[in-house]
């Protein structure tokens, strides 16, 4: 199996802080793992909420029914009918976000989410980049006790697909949880690379290994900066990936990394929207690639 490594994207900057602890948006809860209901969108949360409306036929038809947004706070706009999944990504997320920003929207605004995602890519440095025996302290101390608290089923950290550095990472991860690894639900899995063979094994390999159910948070096609994929090698990837991912008993749920310019080292044939569209959506249209995703 060929080892892909997770863009070197830089962090995002911190979000300005939300107007009160959550956002005007309602947000009805949808099945985990039911039929037809594992696809979803990666939202960068410096989207624009006005991109949100490309996507409202495909909601309604029930091709997308989930939005996660690496974050604690919910965006605005999200459709009726997208279930909004959050994450809490770094260690000070964590600390500072975590309780009293879902409190705030599941207890108090009655928002309905299903589940909770574990830390982004800890084994990264430029991403959350955490020991294992901080984020282990921060899983016993925060995490749990919200997961409890509001009754949520409970992601791992999100892994890259590096696995030279992902798995003894979650290894240890695990083994230094003692006991409370069995209240992790579903495995937060990420990929990157050119070919869907390769996809496939690393996918395989995980569920193997740690023979939990498998949500694969962030996928694209790319040549990590050899070169960008085209929109054509894009297409004949998704044609091949989503039906297995649909079809796949262990997946429940997977969105794609292409909701903002991903720029030349993921390759910006992966990119979800152009423009030529309307006003409405800040003059944004799906291209090629976005539409496949939605309707394939």
């Amino acid at each position: 199996m060929q080892k892909t490594a997770r863009p070197p994207r830089p962090p995002p900057p911190p979000p300005p802080k939300p107007k009160s602890l959550s956002s005007n948006t309602v947000v009805t809860s949808s099945g985990i793992g039911s039929p037809g209901r594992k696809r979803g969108l990666g939202w960068p949360w410096d989207q624009p909420s006005s991109h949100l409306k490309l996507y409202e036929p495909h909601v309604a038809a029930g091709r997308i029914s989930w939005l996660f947004n690496w974050e604690c706070w919910i965006p605005d706009a999200v459709p009726a009918g997208v279930e909004w999944v959050p994450c809490v990504r770094t260690a000070s997320n964590a600390r500072d976000q975590l309780e009293p920003f879902l409190t705030d929207i599941v207890q108090n605004r009655g928002i309905k989410t299903g589940a909770l995602l574990g830390f982004n890519e800890p084994e990264i440095p430029d991403q959350a980049n955490l020991r294992v025996e901080e984020a282990v302290r921060l899983w016993r101390d925060v995490v749990l006790p919200v997961k409890r608290k509001l009754g949520l089923r409970l992601g791992s950290p999100g892994m890259s697909s590096d696995v030279g550095r992902s798995k003894p990472w979650l290894d240890a991860f695990l083994a230094q949880l003692q006991g409370d690894d069995d209240e992790i639900d579903f495995l937060v899995v990420h990929w990157y690379g050119p070919h869907f063979r390769d996809m496939r094994a690393f996918l395989e390999d995980m569920h193997a290994t740690y023979r939990l159910p498998v949500w694969v948070n962030e996928f694209a096609c790319s040549t990590m900066g050899h070169g960008e994929a085209t929109a054509e090698a894009v297409e004949a990837f998704m044609r091949e990936a989503i039906p297995w991912l649909d079809g796949c008993a262990w997946i429940e749920r997977y969105a794609y990394f292409g909701n903002k310019d991903v720029g030349a080292w993921v390759g910006r044939g992966n990119n979800f929207t152009e423009d030529g569209g309307p006003v409405e959506t800040d003059g944004k249209r799906l291209t090629r690639v976005g539409q496949l995703y939605c309707e394939l």
